[in-house]
């Protein structure tokens, strides 16, 4: 190997280098007495114009600061309120403080080579103690190239097709960061892609605390993440056997890639433009554009574009794509978009857009959308169109509408619900309720089915039954001009109640039995006097169930209360019979013998106007 004259220069960078940077160089004034370090800092960005970030579980953010400075630089005035135990970065428009108490060294042992292949070897001590430091990462992040220090401090490094200064970042935690410069001669050209470094706030250890990255995710990778933190390069391009073996080395999770090629799988910081692993990708940050996998994709960030699976997609933050899984997908913030699981789909906040599933799907929030599946849970609110082929479970206020093969249980609703067996509102139902059995606990709106049932009832039930605990509830016994003794019972609301009635005449000739629904509503005219116009259809039994026979009434009795409990009602009725049973008493049955008032040119058709009197329990 031909060795190239060189003149090395070692320049050691803690916070010196950071301070020269333009935000942490501008001075500031700050005149503070006992005042909360997160308000300090709040001053401190504003008057900088840049903003923090920082671990509040670290950062003592509730301890009292006094602090009396003029023109002096932020740097300088960070390592006053904070002891100098920290260290300062600065990314784009953030400042990153890390916890930092200690100082590293970097030995170097040889440095030697050309810019086809560049040797460095060394090693990382503690700068108190000068004991060696074990994992610590040393990286060169315009070539994306990593090595981590052994149980003695030692590593060594080798750099390919060098054409920039090379500068060796040394990073452990809680250690301030070390850069050191090596100025060759070498041919410096311009890069046609300079991967830099940017900043990624938030917490990107999530993903590899799952179950999965943590069996996946190499021993090497997870040091990478620990010392290196959010600090993250771009590449081009990334190909991986398995996340062990892949073109960056153990520095691939710090790294964000246009394009990944996995034949197993990898482990990567992120993807902007296309991954495809034909077992799984695993990203710790943001994926956006286009993900597949054969089996599966786990990402830390939030997604945008498309990501398909075999099995399943997990997704730590927020979903803005479609998301295609023939298991499962879940999502740990909203979601909004496309989104097929063939077994499960979970989101624990806001969805708007798409879920599809045949089984389970569950909302930590509130569905602003469309979702379909055997089952579906939402934890909040719906304003969209549910379809459970079970039911739907939603724990607050319902107001588009929900279809259930089974039940729609709900907190409120101002929608529609449309099931086979039961809807369930908790509270106030101000919608549309259509079931065989419906309740609500305050009635507002309508209720059609067999049951009705509600506590208060200021709606419309229409049912075979209809029950309002503290609404409208009364009884009533009559008698008429065609059956002599009759009974019925209102329930629902005083604007639309339901009756449920029967009647006979047991007269040895005569001997008939009724039975039917009708409605009414109440409407006062004094204090204890009302007019309560009825209509009802009920069935006629005249010896045989072979025919149909029905009789139409419509009445407008008046009901005047004699005290709390009984009322006397009276008035005309208009009656409309229908039959096709013909009787030895008349051609076409007993009421047509009896009642003849005025006709029709069908004669299966007769009609009169008769009267109603009797008591009401009320």
């Amino acid at each position: 190997m031909r060795t190239l004259r060189i003149t090395v220069i070692f320049l050691l960078f803690f916070s010196s280098l950071i301070k020269a940077q333009s935000n942490l160089s501008r001075n500031i004034s700050l005149n503070i007495e006992q005042q909360k370090l997160s308000a300090v800092l709040a001053m401190i960005e504003e008057k900088g114009g840049f903003r923090f970030s920082y671990n509040s579980n670290i950062l003592p953010v509730d301890s009292l600061i006094s602090i009396h400075e003029n023109n002096l630089n932020i740097a300088e005035t960070l390592d006053k309120i904070l002891n100098h135990r920290f260290e300062y970065r600065q990314s784009g428009n953030f400042v990153i403080i890390r916890y930092a108490p200690l100082e590293l060294v970097l030995l170097v042992n040889e440095s030697v080579g050309n810019p086809e292949l560049y040797t460095i070897t060394g090693q990382v001590v503690d700068k108190q103690t000068n004991k060696p430091i074990q994992d610590a990462s040393i990286y060169e992040r315009n070539l994306l190239v990593s090595e981590i220090s052994d149980g003695n401090g030692y590593f060594s490094m080798r750099l390919k097709n060098i054409t920039q200064p090379i500068s060796l970042t040394v990073s452990k935690e809680n250690y301030k960061s070390t850069v050191t410069h090596f100025l060759a001669e070498v041919n410096i050209t311009n890069k046609k892609e300079n991967p830099g470094e940017r900043f990624i706030s938030g917490n990107l250890g999530d993903i590899e605390n799952t179950w999965l990255g943590n069996a996946l995710v190499t021993a090497q990778q997870k040091i990478q993440s620990i010392n290196i933190g959010g600090f993250i390069s771009k590449a081009p391009f990334q190909f991986s056997l398995i996340p062990s073996l892949n073109s960056h080395g153990s520095l691939s999770g710090q790294v964000v890639n246009k394009f990944s090629l996995n034949v197993i799988g990898a482990y990567s910081a992120g993807v902007d433009g296309g991954e495809i692993g034909f077992v799984f990708n695993i990203d710790k940050s943001n994926v956006q554009y286009f993900q597949f996998a054969g089996a599966f994709n786990l990402v830390g960030g939030d997604v945008r574009g498309a990501q398909i699976a075999g099995l399943f997609n997990y997704v730590i933050g927020d979903v803005r794509a479609a998301q295609i899984a023939l298991a499962y997908n879940r999502v740990g913030k909203s979601f909004e978009g496309f989104q097929l699981g063939g077994i499960y789909n979970r989101v624990n906040e806001d969805v708007k857009g798409i879920q599809l599933s045949l089984g389970l799907n569950a909302i930590g929030g509130t569905l602003k959308g469309f979702q379909t599946g055997a089952l579906n849970l939402v934890s909040k609110d719906t304003k969209g169109v549910q379809i459970g082929v079970g039911g739907n479970v939603v724990s607050g206020r319902t107001s588009g509408i929900q279809i259930g093969g089974i039940a729609n249980i709900n907190k409120e609703s101002s929608g529609v619900n449309l099931a086979t067996l039961t809807n369930f509102t908790g509270q106030t139902a101000s919608g549309l309720q259509i079931g065989a059995i419906n309740y609500a606990k305050n009635l507002k709106g309508a209720q059609i089915g067999i049951l009705n049932v509600s506590n208060e009832n200021d709606g419309y039930s229409i049912g075979l039954i209809n029950i309002a605990l503290k609404g409208y509830h009364k009884f009533s016994f009559s008698t008429n001009e065609s059956t002599n003794f009759n009974v019925a019972y209102k329930g629902g609301s005083k604007r639309l109640y339901n009756m449920l009635m029967f009647g006979t005449n047991k007269k040895s000739a005569e001997k008939i039995y009724t039975g039917g629904l009708g409605f009414g509503k109440e409407m006062k005219l004094f204090k204890s006097v009302s007019l309560n116009p009825e209509i009802s259809s009920q069935y006629v039994y005249q010896g045989s169930w072979d025919y149909l026979n029905l009789l139409n009434k419509f009445e407008l009795p008046i009901n005047i209360r004699i005290n709390k409990w009984l009322a006397v009602q009276g008035g005309p009725s208009v009656n409309v019979y229908y039959t096709k049973q013909n009787t030895k008493i008349g051609e076409f049955g007993l009421l047509q013998e009896k009642h003849k008032d005025f006709s029709f040119n069908d004669p299966r058709y007769t009609g009169w106007l008769g009267w109603n009197v009797g008591l009401v329990i009320l």
